[in-house]
């Protein structure tokens, strides 16, 4: 599948059935700072995604 960064770099991944979650967590980034959004639909994290996927990973800005 191919995944979109939030800096907007993107990389080709091997889905092999995960999770998206599953893909994030082995990035070693943070599935609770992310939206993912595939198709222009923001989608769950327990989604499984294929490799013809093109997922999107965007950064959530908070604050107080």
């Amino acid at each position: 599948m191919k995944l979109i960064f939030p800096d907007g770099h993107d990389a080709e991944i091997a889905s092999e059935g995960r999770t998206i979650e599953a893909i994030i967590l082995e990035l070693g980034l943070n599935p609770f700072e992310l939206l993912v959004s595939r198709d222009g639909e923001i989608i769950p994290e327990d989604t499984i995604v294929n490799d013809s996927d093109t997922i999107r990973l965007i950064r959530i800005s908070h604050g107080g």
